[in-house]
């Protein structure tokens, strides 16, 4: 069985992401692991954080079912904490086969590939597959 780990912060590069592992999973016996990582910085907002990252998955969730995948072969976590060091651990503790995921974040190429992707990139024993920016599924 393929595991594959998708971080998701809502953004449409996330989403591109979620597709891409959708298409490699389903050729394949699959479990698809969609990730949110609250960040634990700024605590007092930690609960509207929560609902937001439910919605985020949620929406993910659904572009996963719309491709074609079972609802049972989806997982949803979302875990607090810096995000390349949870998607790191998630992935070691779930013994994910690989990493899908963009290059952007919601605040834009800075942010994502200064820090999570590049992160994840350097810290992950894990197959790490990043999506480009404007890679279209065939």
């Amino acid at each position: 069985m393929m595991k594959i780990l998708i971080p998701t912060d809502g953004s449409v590069y996330s989403e591109n992401a979620a597709r891409v592992a959708a298409g490699i999973a389903m050729k394949h016996d699959y479990h698809l692991i969609l990730l949110h990582v609250v960040d634990d910085k700024g605590l007092a907002r930690k609960t509207w954080r929560k609902e937001g990252a439910e919605s985020v998955l949620h929406e993910v969730r659904d572009i996963l079912l719309e491709m074609g995948c079972k609802k049972e072969h989806i997982e949803i976590i979302i875990k607090d904490g810096s995000a390349p060091e949870k998607i790191v651990e998630v992935s070691n503790k779930l013994n994910a086969d690989r990493i899908v995921m963009g290059t952007h974040g919601k605040s834009g190429i800075k942010k994502l590939m200064g820090t999570v992707t590049e992160k994840v990139l350097q810290i992950s024993d894990v197959l790490v597959l990043v999506v480009p920016p404007n890679y279209k599924l065939p």
